[in-house]
């Protein structure tokens, strides 16, 4: 069993070892923020998770100043982490990826500039590779379930991902489109 001395180098290798495993390469900055935010997300009761993205937007777009750049920032890092991390309880929950997508790039794209964070600018950009990434991460560390399996075989029926298929093979699913005639 491996041992951490803290949350963060735990889901710092998480994060390497993820994009690594995606063949994406990014900027030390991001890399910290993303270590950051899994290490925040997961030990602290964060009210955002329960709240609506639509009356979060608001509560961001009714705010002024740096007020409203935080948080965005925060909008972006709920959407990110949810569409990510917590992808099958959204689904669910009846949001789409698509929408979760467009407001997480539209949140850190808004706060980014306000704030002039590359980081921030970095994730706006390649939004849903980073999701990808945070997907990563939670297979990484999660204990796989008969359910969990027929649900990542239902996500990759759905998106065709190449990504989702290395995924099952690595659990040992053969993974086909069409049945064979008997």
């Amino acid at each position: 069993m491996d041992t951490y001395r803290d949350v963060r180098g735990f889901f710092r290798e998480k994060l390497l070892q993820a994009l690594e495993r995606l063949e994406m390469a990014t900027a030390e900055a991001t890399e910290q923020y993303l270590v950051e935010l899994l290490s925040t997300f997961a030990v602290a009761d964060r009210k955002e998770l329960q709240t609506p993205f639509v009356e979060l937007l608001s509560d961001a777009y009714t705010a002024r100043g740096s007020e409203r750049a935080f948080r965005l920032r925060d909008v972006g890092d709920s959407a990110l982490f949810v569409s990510g991390y917590l992808a099958d309880s959204m689904r669910r929950r009846g949001v789409t990826v698509t929408y979760c997508v467009s407001v997480g790039q539209r949140a850190y794209a808004e706060a980014g500039s306000a704030l002039g964070a590359v980081a921030l600018s970095d994730l706006a950009q390649r939004f849903s590779a980073f999701v990808r990434v945070l997907d990563e991460v939670r297979e990484q560390t999660s204990h796989r379930t008969d359910g969990e399996l027929v649900r990542l075989y239902e996500r990759w029926l759905a998106s065709d991902s190449p990504e989702l298929f290395h995924r099952l093979g690595r659990y040992g699913v053969v993974a086909r489109r069409k049945a064979f005639d008997a």
